[in-house]
């Protein structure tokens, strides 16, 4: 087992897994799949915020710019330049994981959403075999989190 690994909590596997250095960047990514449907709903920021920001320890000046960013106003291209997908490359999954997840916080992973994501899996050439099988897994997670609500 990696023991790089160990006390991380699946539920923060993506965004936790980032460099430190790349947690703005990453996040005004994820804005920008989240708001292709014409906005970022409240459980989507939230999501990204508190869900995955607070939670790993993400600095509050970062949080503060991911709210203030203009989600709408950068083309996907230009926010993956500005992230160095050169450097990204090894992430490529866990930012398609996590844009899943957030457009999916609201119960709604919109057409437009699921195209971005796909856009985005694009210019990091992730396979569309691997996004579907992405969309699949947070399906059997957010699943799973239905089924042991109800039960416990």
């Amino acid at each position: 087992m990696n023991h790089r690994f160990e006390n991380l909590s699946p539920k923060f596997f993506g965004i936790s897994m980032i460099p430190k250095d790349l947690w703005k960047q990453y996040g005004y990514v994820l804005l920008n799949i989240a708001g292709s449907d014409g906005e970022v709903s409240d459980d989507e920021l939230e999501w990204l915020t508190v869900e995955c920001g607070e939670a790993v320890g993400i600095d509050e000046s970062i949080i503060a710019d991911w709210e203030d960013f203009e989600y709408d106003e950068d083309e996907l291209e230009e926010l993956f330049f500005n992230l160095n997908s050169s450097s990204f490359a090894n992430y490529n999954k866990l930012l398609i994981y996590d844009a899943i997840r957030m457009c999916s916080a609201d119960g709604d992973y919109a057409d437009d959403e699921k195209e971005q994501v796909y856009n985005a899996a694009q210019i990091m050439k992730v396979p569309a075999e691997a996004v579907m099988a992405i969309e699949a897994l947070v399906e059997m997670e957010q699943a799973a989190d239905k089924l042991r609500f109800t039960l416990l």
